[in-house]
This record gives structure tokens, sequence and C-alpha cells, in this order.
């Protein structure tokens, strides 16, 4: 993932210099059409991730793959200003582990363990506002920023919690399914380049606000974003 980013950083890097070629870098004239329609594909890594602390002994998520599909509506105020409304299909995957210790008055002594693979599929609203810039004749470049909603869907992978207890007599063990949070909201920031008024290639950061396992509860929702796409 760090080697993406600094790829997009690079080619960014490149394109400042244009900034000062071009004739209108901030062009606030009207736009030359109000609504128009775009299609995106990407991918995407992402993770669940807990607080630090949250879990005694061990507290680990990796950042899995997944692919990105959807389409924008673009609702052109001016050249520079755009509002975004979107709709994305999404698949999200990760590997995680978490291990707890604590002591309880009827069992002495609990472990908690939860470990293996998680797949999941949402749909992803998000509601950007948009701001072009004009590097050069022929190349925007975007900064994005906005709410987005999600729904997830099944969930698939190990998803089981593991209850170890040590009573004064025995050792016992059980074992529960884990649940997910159906719903969640957050901030979606990113950047983008036009070319040509019609091909795009963007990258983006989403954060979630809410709670994303009900069993353990707990743990947020993060995710990069790298997209293609087609501006009609």
């Amino acid at each position: 993932m760090k080697k993406i980013i600094f790829a997009f950083s690079v080619i960014f890097a490149f394109l400042c210099p244009a900034m000062m070629r071009a004739q209108e870098f901030f062009d606030t004239s009207e736009a030359s059409t109000f609504c128009s329609f775009s299609a995106r594909l990407g991918f995407n890594t992402s993770n669940k991730t807990f607080p630090d602390g949250y879990f005694t002994l061990w507290n680990h998520n990796s950042w899995g793959t997944g692919v990105n599909v959807g389409g924008l509506v673009n609702l052109n105020f001016r050249e520079y200003l755009s509002l975004q409304p979107g709709l994305f299909i999404e698949s999200r995957s990760g590997d995680y582990a978490y291990l707890t210790n604590y002591l309880n008055y009827a069992t002495k002594e609990d472990t908690h363990y939860q470990m293996g693979h998680i797949r999941g599929y949402y749909v992803t609203i998000p509601v950007m506002a948009i701001v072009k810039f004009n590097l050069a004749e022929n190349i925007k470049w975007s900064v994005e920023l906005g709410p987005y909603f999600q729904w997830a869907g099944r969930q698939t992978g190990d998803n089981n919690i593991i209850v170890l207890y040590r009573l004064p007599q025995n050792t016992g063990y059980s074992q529960y399914t884990a649940k997910h949070e159906t719903l969640d909201a957050g901030a979606k920031v990113g950047t983008g380049l036009q070319f040509f008024q019609h091909y795009y290639i963007g990258m983006h950061y989403l954060a979630g606000f809410r709670h994303t396992w009900k069993q353990p509860e707990g743990g947020k929702n993060k995710s990069w974003v790298f997209t293609l796409g087609y501006d009609f």
C-alpha cells in the first residue's frame, strides 16, 4: 500500500510545475453542463481496527484487498465546483486476531480469542464536494471531500469467538459467532486527475465513524481506494 501511495505522490509532484503554466488555474466561469455522469472501477485495501490497548494481549488487523465498482452524478455549479453523489458496490477483506485475558468473580480467569479471515460485501453512497483546478490545457486536478453512508451485506469467513475458562475444579470451552454492524457512516477524502475531459485516476481514504463489530463491540472501518474512471 505504501508503494502505491508513493507512486501517486510522484505523479502529482511531476505535474505541479504545470500549475504555473495553466492559463486559468482556478476557473470560476459558469459550467458548460450542469449534470453529467461518471463510471468508476478500482481496488481497495481495508481493515477493521480497534484502539491500541482494547485487547490486553493481542490486537492485530491486516489490510486486506477488494474491488470497487460504481457510478457518480456530477452536479456542476461552476467550472471549479461540483457536488458528486455516487453509488458503489465494494468487496473488502482482511485477517484479524484478538486476544484478551481478564479476571472474573464467577470463572476466576477467562481467555477470549478471535482470529481468522473475513470478506464482506458493501453498498457505499458517498456525497462529495469537488473543487477543480486547471493544471494544464487538458489536465484538471480535483480535491474531494464529503460524507459517506454504507450498508454491509453478507460477511463470510471465520467468524467464531472462542472462550476458554478455568474453574477451580476444571477447564471449560465455549464458542459463539461474531456479529457485525450493518450500517456505517464516515468521511471520505481524496484527490484525482482528469485527462482530456474524460479519463480519471483517483485516490481516496474512507474513515468510518460507527462501530463495525457488535461482538466484540467496537472497531472502525478504514480503507484506501484507488480508482480509474471515465467521465461522460
